[in-house]
């Protein structure tokens, strides 16, 4: 063959090469440009604002954040969605792909000690709250003292079943967004009291919130009657020992539940009917 032919065909071979290469590279960009304009490819980062979907915002003068909209549940990925007790939180948290999710029409997880929830949060990449954030988040929900109705915050078993699924009552949210912080279930934060101490800081006696501190906690309480100030919140506590911090109350408190209402009773490993938890992030800059 004529050394001119065969130059002809090595190049005609390179270019068909080429082609296929740039082919190749260009059919894979446009794959995955598809997949994140459809959302078939999930990416944890790829959303605008400063939260996900699953949170809400609030602009906290020392340092805003995003909150879970909801109460935590435990996502498709956990063995157990509707944990009945402590062992099956733990074998939740045991399994790799099983991780709290915030979502819509969920049954909160329950069951759950105040160090579970703190290890839930930490798999998907969030926290416990803090007293203050966990406050700072529930500010402007409706604090009813009587006639609740189906859309309001169940504290009188109001909704059709205890607990009930997220975001059942309508009128249950807060100025921020977030659904449920009142009733429905104990919801643990971050810290512990030890022997009625909360770092150093001595707490009153169990009564109804007169005044709080800036870290949240009551720094007065009486035992007789509630305060309109703090929409007749009410405050348990137990001195001895070390005891886990929950907020909010649970669906058969009635009017001593609240956004001022906390329960230090329960030691950090208890796991119960009627406490959950929900999560919080840093907000994206």
């Amino acid at each position: 063959m004529p050394k001119r032919k065969m130059k002809k065909r090595r190049l005609v071979g390179r270019r068909e090469l080429v082609v296929m290469i740039l082919a190749v590279i260009f059919t894979s960009a446009g794959i995955k440009a598809s997949d994140m304009l459809t959302g078939s490819k999930t990416d944890e980062h790829a959303f605008s604002g400063p939260c996900p979907p699953d949170m809400v915002f609030v602009n906290f003068s020392s340092g805003s954040f995003c909150i879970d909209k909801y109460e935590a549940s435990a996502d498709g990925g956990c063995p157990y969605q509707s944990p009945a007790n402590q062992r099956e939180s733990r074998l939740n948290l045991d399994y790799g792909a099983c991780k709290p999710q915030s979502k819509l029409s969920a049954l909160p997880w329950r069951f759950i000690s105040q160090n579970q929830a703190a290890t839930a949060c930490a798999k998907a990449g969030k926290r416990l709250p803090t007293n203050s954030e966990w406050l700072a988040a529930a500010q402007g929900t409706p604090d009813k003292d009587a006639g609740w109705g189906a859309n309001d915050c169940q504290v009188a078993n109001n909704w059709p079943q205890q607990p009930g699924a997220s975001g059942s009552g309508a009128d249950c949210v807060s100025s921020a967004g977030a659904y449920d912080l009142i009733g429905n279930a104990w919801e643990w934060v971050e810290g512990t009291v030890s022997e009625g101490n909360f770092k150093d800081k001595a707490l009153p006696d169990s009564g109804y919130v007169l005044s709080v501190d800036d870290e949240a906690l009551p720094a007065e309480t009486r035992p007789d009657a509630g305060d309109e100030n703090y929409y007749g919140d009410y405050f348990w506590i137990k001195r001895k020992g070390v005891r886990g911090i929950a907020r909010g109350g649970y669906w058969d408190n009635a009017k001593d539940a609240g956004q001022y209402a906390m329960y230090v009773v329960s030691e950090p490993s208890f796991a119960g009917t009627g406490v959950g938890f929900r999560c919080v992030a840093e907000a994206r800059q």
